[in-house]
């Protein structure tokens, strides 16, 4: 959508007293309006339930999952929650956001084709102390992606979307046992095989995917379906950072690499120390700012992708013992591979050449994690859980 597009319906022109000035985002689950709250003098972006989500109690209990926990859980590198409801005159679940006046990191990667290594280490080192922090707090968010990274005008990254956190061994219903939730090309194997079995090094796999993606303009593990996507990551190989963009130094991708391992003993084991890890290399630089079309399109380029996202993009299929109340699952659709420039295929044509030579590149680790025995994750019948699934108790 362009800056100029309204695009909100008479009917919408304000819920809850928030004037909804222009809709930034469009899913099948909710829609996002960049909004003004007039009490506070402030932009602000709305989100809303969808019509055909409103009466299954699955989905509103996850809505207003997602706004409990973006109330409570304050950092500078998280997207905020200011108030949510319902408006009986308008028939809506609403979500009242902090307004981030600038793309996705998904935006810039389609504007962009890939992005330079500082801007992709200072995303990570954002990203990376959101997780810690909510890892600290006993939460996973299970969906980190380009499209859940939001890039502040201040120079910064912000996490946004915290409709598929969990709390460490919580036994909500929200998510079944068996359910695969979260973003097939980002997500770990773990995760797609039980969604109960993922702690904080899911989330660090899912931010390597990123990480990965930002850099060489690729996912690590591509196919048509989910179940492909998904067999590639069982068998662990993918083509190394380097292998794709020479030009990335050593210590980054081979951190990057590491965090894409199978099993999760041989990834970096702790947000923080990721962190840490990053920042180490003295690579990363301040975000510019891409508000007002800063950012140039490459060749056809779809308009620049602004503020939260709306929904979750739903699998290909459902997994055994999904939630009832799922809405049904479209054909997985590929992620796009933008346009790039001449010279880095030139520089990168040796790699490929050599890489096709030698077979598969394994998994270089960049940091000492030591060799785990053979390892694969398998599905269970039952995960035993325990504790609470809300956040009063914190």
């Amino acid at each position: 959508m362009t800056e100029g597009d309204a695009n909100v319906p008479a009917a919408l022109r304000a819920v809850a007293g928030y004037r909804l000035l222009r809709q930034i985002g469009q899913g099948g689950m909710s829609a996002v309006y960049h909004s003004y709250d007039v009490v506070t003098d402030r932009p602000v972006a709305v989100k809303l339930l969808a019509d055909h989500l409103a009466g299954q109690p699955e989905f509103v209990g996850r809505f207003y999952r997602e706004a409990r926990l973006s109330r409570v859980l304050e950092h500078p590198a998280v997207v905020q929650g200011y108030a949510s409801g319902f408006d009986p005159e308008v028939s809506k679940h609403y979500l009242v956001l902090e307004y981030i006046d600038g793309p996705t990191a998904h935006g810039a990667l389609v504007r962009l084709g890939r992005l330079p290594v500082g801007m992709v280490v200072r995303i990570g080192i954002d990203i990376a102390q959101a997780l810690a922090f909510l890892h600290e707090r006993q939460y996973i968010h299970r969906d980190v992606k380009p499209d859940n990274i939001l890039l502040h005008p201040s120079g910064g990254a912000k996490l946004a979307d915290l409709g598929l956190a969990k709390r460490l061994n919580d036994d909500s219903q929200l998510t079944a046992v068996n359910q695969g939730v979260g973003t097939t090309y980002y997500m770990p194997y773990e995760q797609a095989v039980n969604a109960n079995l993922v702690d904080g090094r899911s989330d660090i796999f899912a931010l390597g995917a990123t990480l990965y993606h930002l850099l060489t303009g690729e996912v690590p593990f591509s196919g048509a379906t989910h179940d492909e996507v998904i067999r590639e990551k069982a068998h662990g190989s993918f083509r190394p950072v380097r292998a794709l963009v020479p030009g990335v130094p050593a210590a980054v991708a081979n951190l990057v690499d590491s965090m894409l391992a199978c099993d999760p003993r041989a990834r970096v084991q702790r947000a923080d120390e990721l962190v840490r890890a990053l920042d180490a290399t003295g690579l990363a630089t301040t975000l510019p700012s891409f508000t007002h079309g800063d950012l140039q399109p490459v060749g056809d380029a779809p308009p620049l992708e602004m503020q939260t996202r709306a929904d979750h993009p739903p699998m290909s299929r459902r997994p055994s013992g999904a939630d009832e109340g799922d809405a049904p699952d479209p054909p997985l659709t590929a992620v796009p591979r933008p346009q790039l420039s001449l010279w880095p295929w030139v520089i990168g044509g040796g790699a490929v050449v050599l890489t096709m030579l030698t077979g598969h590149a394994r998994l270089g680790l960049g940091m000492t994690v030591g060799t785990p025995p053979p390892y694969r994750v398998v599905q269970t019948d039952s995960v035993p859980v325990h504790g609470r699934s809300d956040v009063s108790g914190q």
